[in-house]
């Protein structure tokens, strides 16, 4: 299975063979065996090197299963066995991660020093399929609306309120009122109907119709910068804009108009047991989220 994903990554023996620090030949072997044994041509030869078949490819997305199982197996016997090293990879968005990541891993840190983190950033549309596939261990994220994925489940972790923000000395930063701002151009961090695009939905609650986008963006950085230097708003979570990272230079309006409210949640594979580490990892954020619920008033948006 490794071999598979090796060519699939690379796309030619040699580099494959490269990277998995084997000989071409014996890589060779390999597949030809595999071939053999499963009945079917996984690989097809071209000019530049090697595709994989439909079989081959739907063979991959098991392999990818296969091997991340594989090594959380390792990884669980060996944590359990005393050995504090292993992997653990998760998602995360923006957000979570500036106001539960510090606190988390630090505590984590404690108890597994050794254990490589690996972390990827952004919302539910791109982390939920890459947490099926395997590639995480879990995933922290806001909830889209009417989100229902029995391969998944969740454990809430925070509320997250969201409001539109504007660079300091915007012409439009004592605006009131939605309807103030409908020939504005604004920055979206994610797809209508989804977490990261609340202002298409508020703005069709509001009667606006549709609102004028500049920019699509997952990046935060790209939203604070655009944001920033520009006349464009954004629609961004509430303790984020009242964070550090955006405080010096965004200001959130105080608009009467009612802003969108996501719950933001910790995602599992359903009947896939985490490592020891990992299921430590999990523990610390939630510990995080409520030690920061405890900071603020239960009235207040927190994430």
């Amino acid at each position: 299975m490794q071999d598979v994903l090796a060519l699939a990554q690379h796309g030619s023996l040699h580099a494959a063979a490269r990277a998995s620090g084997q000989t071409q030949p014996a890589l060779t072997k390999s597949l030809g065996r595999l071939e053999a044994d499963l009945g079917a041509e996984l690989f097809e030869r071209h000019s530049r090197g090697v595709r994989p078949t439909e079989a081959g490819r739907r063979l991959i997305e098991h392999a990818q299963r296969i091997v991340a199982e594989a090594a959380r197996a390792r990884d669980t016997v060996a944590q359990l066995s005393g050995d504090r090293r292993g992997r653990v990879a998760y998602g995360i968005s923006v957000a979570a991660s500036i106001l539960l990541a510090p606190l988390a891993l630090q505590q984590f840190r404690h108890r597994y020093p050794q254990v490589s983190l690996h972390s990827r950033s952004g919302l539910y549309h791109t982390l939920a399929p890459a947490l099926r596939e395997g590639q995480f261990d879990f995933a922290i994220c806001p909830v889209p609306p009417g989100a229902e994925d029995l391969q998944l489940v969740q454990q809430a972790l925070l509320r997250s309120d969201m409001v539109i923000v504007a660079r300091h000395g915007h012409p439009m930063a004592g605006a009131r009122t939605l309807a103030t701002l409908a020939d504005a151009s604004f920055v979206t961090g994610g797809p209508r109907g989804l977490p990261g695009g609340g202002i298409y939905e508020t703005f069709e609650q509001a009667g606006l119709g549709e609102p004028r986008i500049a920019l699509h963006t997952d990046g935060l950085f790209d939203t604070v910068a655009m944001v920033a230097g520009t006349d464009c708003l954004a629609m961004v979570p509430a303790a984020l804009a009242r964070s550090g990272l955006m405080r010096e230079r965004l200001v959130p309006l105080a608009l009467r108009d009612a802003m969108p409210v996501y719950e933001v949640a910790l995602f599992q594979q359903r009947g896939v047991p985490p490592t020891p580490a990992a299921d430590e990892l999990m523990r610390e954020f939630a510990r995080a989220a409520a030690h920061l619920h405890a900071q603020v008033n239960s009235t207040q948006p927190l994430a």
